[in-house]
């Protein structure tokens, strides 16, 4: 064979390599890649260029950076195959369909996904392939079922010590720190944050941070116990103080209720509160399954001071309902013609303002609900306009998704009334979903006219809560339009592309 023959025998691929945090295996990269380029020599394979996820869950595509960069680079259409250890290391996904989708979407490019521990990635022979085929939707179902038998096993583990009165995991409380103590329970010193246990059976309690935020606590439980102070008050009190709050800015309400409500405080173990189990939606679970050891860690609080604290919250008015909520505002704007938070506190019977948060997200949110109505009547004028010019579009969840190449959720708000003015709260949705939440301002509370359009770009947009008002003119003239046009170009440019559809 003459050497350009050998050149043109040559194969191109890429190689990607994957290990997740659990196995903590420093040297799983190494190891695969060796046995990649072993294999790749082999079968006179040129490996063009690496990619990699270290310390990254296989559970999905999201949030591995090195497997999204490998699907962009295959795209190319310059390579023959990708390279991979085995299916565990492409993916552990729970539907084993997925992992199938992103070897046929490399496939859309004529190029194979190969594993090396497969073999010869040149085989034709129907009957072998055939065998290759079922081998691999078999290996793509046990690492799915490996992932979920893995997640109960950690699971059983983390009870067990959580029962035996140790800390299972995650960053300590405000007010605390960790603690690392011997099998035989001797201290082995406090431990810094995000650092591990020295020795795998050795344990983690918590401790007050005495040099820190201990005194924080005390203080919070000392004004709401002994001086009778509400949370706002207590907020206020320690704003005023310039201590920090546990995410370094003011304190609220809401933040100084969780320290009150935190058995932690006063030394017990609570663990299972909430669940998100092999990337799945966080969930709140009920208090009969929360593992519950008193006892177990050096107090922050005395036992009977956070009794008392306890007593003091089942005194109280139980919390509104949602429609509770929204007949007290009513009755507030009719008869005051606004809503404030100091109305909250200084008219009676209505709700408090850490209840308001935690059910609307804020005030401005919860005035947007008592008029669902005109809100949905906007929403479908708009969502008209983009079917009407748009090849394909479908709703899914609460967005569309246009021509399936990028998604739009409408979101039209009405004046909320602030002093003498106006203001328009935009909740930015900053779900990897959506890429482009359209705030569209209304006149009044009638809905008869849209002031203009606010496409706020998720990649480009840093705060979560955007407020819009007449003296807001750096803002309007960073998003504001005064038409869909914005909108209606993408539509028009999408509805000519030939970019890959979305999956």
């Amino acid at each position: 064979m003459t050497f350009w023959e050998k050149l043109e025998a040559v194969r191109r691929a890429l190689a990607y390599m994957r290990f997740s945090a659990q196995c903590r295996q420093e040297n799983s990269i190494e190891i695969q890649r060796d046995a990649i380029h072993v294999f790749a020599e082999k079968f006179n394979i040129n490996i063009i260029d690496e990619y990699k996820d270290a310390g990254k869950s296989g559970l999905n595509a999201e949030g591995r950076e090195g497997f999204q960069a490998l699907l962009e680079r295959v795209k190319k259409c310059d390579v023959d195959f990708v390279l991979c250890y085995d299916i565990t290391r492409w993916g552990r996904f729970q539907n084993v369909d997925n992992a199938a989708l992103y070897e046929a979407k490399c496939a859309e490019y004529g190029v194979r996904v190969v594993y090396v521990v497969h073999g010869d990635p040149s085989r034709n022979d129907g009957d072998v392939e055939s065998f290759l085929d079922i081998q691999k939707a078999l290996e793509r179902k046990m690492a799915g079922q490996y992932s979920r038998d893995l997640s109960r096993k950690v699971f059983l583990g983390t009870v067990k010590v959580a029962q035996q009165g140790f800390r299972a995991g995650g960053p300590p409380p405000y007010g605390t720190v960790r603690e690392e103590v011997s099998e035989q329970r001797e201290s082995l010193g406090i431990m810094k944050p995000k650092q591990y246990k020295t020795y795998p059976n050795n344990r983690v309690r918590l401790t007050p941070d005495e040099e820190g935020n201990a005194f924080v606590v005390r203080l919070v439980f000392e004004h709401f116990v002994e001086d009778n102070l509400s949370e706002d008050q207590i907020a206020e009190k320690l704003n005023e103080q310039a201590i920090p709050s546990p995410g370094g800015g003011k304190w609220h309400a809401t933040s100084i209720r969780h320290i009150l409500q935190n058995e932690q405080y006063a030394g017990s173990v609570v663990y299972n509160k909430t669940s998100s189990k092999l990337k799945s939606k966080l969930i709140r679970n009920p208090r009969e399954e929360w593992i519950i050891r008193p006892n177990s860690y050096t107090p922050v609080v005395k036992q009977e001071i956070f009794d008392k604290a306890q007593k003091i919250f089942s005194t109280r008015t139980p919390r509104m309902s949602r429609e509770e909520m929204q007949e007290r505002f009513r009755f507030a704007l009719k008869k005051y013609g606004m809503l404030s938070h100091s109305l909250l506190t200084s008219v009676s019977n209505m709700p408090r303002r850490c209840d308001v948060i935690n059910e609307f997200g804020s005030l401005p949110e919860a005035f947007q609900s008592l008029f669902p109505d005109i809100l949905e009547k906007v929403r479908n004028e708009i969502r008209r306009v983009i079917v009407l010019n748009a090849n394909d579009v479908f709703e899914y969840e609460d967005f569309l998704v246009i021509n399936r190449l990028f998604t739009v959720k409408i979101v039209p708000v009405l004046p909320f009334p602030y002093g003498y003015g106006f203001q328009w709260y935009f909740r930015v949705d900053v779900r990897p979903s959506v890429d482009i939440t359209l705030g569209v301002p209304l006149r009044d509370c009638q809905g008869s006219q849209i002031l203009g359009y606010f496409p706020f770009l998720r990649v480009l947009t840093e705060e979560s809560l955007i407020c819009i008002a007449d003296t807001s003119s750096f803002t309007i003239g960073l998003y504001g339009y005064s038409d869909l046009n914005f909108i209606l170009d993408h539509i028009h440019w999408s509805n000519l592309t030939d970019k890959e559809p979305l999956k």
